[in-house]
């Protein structure tokens, strides 16, 4: 009996060709994330109390790395982070829905797109460059002293009318739970922002304590409602795919191509 011939190139060739597979179990992963979200919020109310009790005249200054209401902190970068990971499931939603020839995968991947957008917001802060010349074209103050809520409102109004017909399409657990988070999260970041904006602009500081209250239920409500939309979207992913695999696959030559570079390297030895 003969053994076959082998080539390296070939095998190193086969030995690649089945793709790099990541499991990943989406309710322990929502277990995680509601961890994860009460450690930020519980570490961000400690800062504030700590702050009020001991001042910033302490070995860990004002310890603003684990401020709520602060860019550059572990809050933030949660976030932005927690969208991303919402941005990455709604894209699996779309294209799932292509595969099954759903009639919805254009809202699904536009939301992911919202979604992608607002983690890279969350981290670099695009939408307060629009407070400051808001505020002065238009003389703003009180509720719209952080002026961005105004555009920032007139777009969730015309998301949510584009969107109706398609919660109305969802099954009736997944679009509670959507609704119920996107209440939370626009009630914190638009709607607890005006409060917000009303006692910075009525104290004239943003370190007076009734905006510190305020700035801290806003961003409570902000993380709660991302962690219950994660929920949200990994149950009505979850309902056919409990799991799912994450798949890498590595860029593929042809036997052929692989034959012949391995001869003309022996060639050219």
């Amino acid at each position: 009996m003969t053994s076959r011939p082998t080539n390296p190139e070939i095998d190193e060739l086969a030995s690649t060709a089945s793709a790099a597979r990541l499991h990943v179990d989406l309710s322990r992963i929502g277990s995680i994330v509601v961890c994860l979200s009460a450690a930020i919020f519980l570490l961000g109310v400690a800062r504030e109390l700590i702050i009020a009790h001991f001042g910033t005249e302490t070995p860990l200054q004002d310890l603003r790395q684990i401020a709520l209401d602060a860019e550059h902190s572990a809050a933030a970068y949660y976030s932005a982070l927690l969208l991303l990971a919402c941005a990455t499931l709604l894209f699996a939603i779309s294209r799932l829905t292509r595969r099954g020839g759903g009639s919805d995968v254009p809202r699904w991947t536009l939301l992911a797109v919202i979604f992608a957008a607002m983690s890279v917001d969350e981290a670099v802060s695009f939408h307060e460059v629009l407070i400051t010349p808001l505020r002065e074209t238009f003389d703003l103050s009180g509720m719209f002293y952080f002026a961005w809520v105004i555009p920032g409102a007139i777009l969730v109004a015309l998301l949510g009318l584009y969107y109706l017909p398609f919660l109305l399409r969802l099954p009736r657990r997944s679009a509670s739970l959507f609704v119920l988070a996107g209440t939370i999260y626009v009630g914190g970041a638009l709607g607890m922002e005006m409060v917000a904006g009303f006692l910075a602009d009525a104290h004239g500081s943003l370190t007076a304590s009734p905006y510190l209250v305020a700035a801290v239920i806003e961003e409570g409500m902000e993380i709660a409602g991302l962690t219950i939309f994660f929920l949200a979207v990994s149950d009505h992913l979850g309902r056919d795919w409990q799991t799912v695999d994450l798949r890498i696959e590595p860029r593929r030559r042809s036997a052929g191509a692989a034959v012949r570079r391995h001869q003309f390297g022996r060639a050219s030895a």
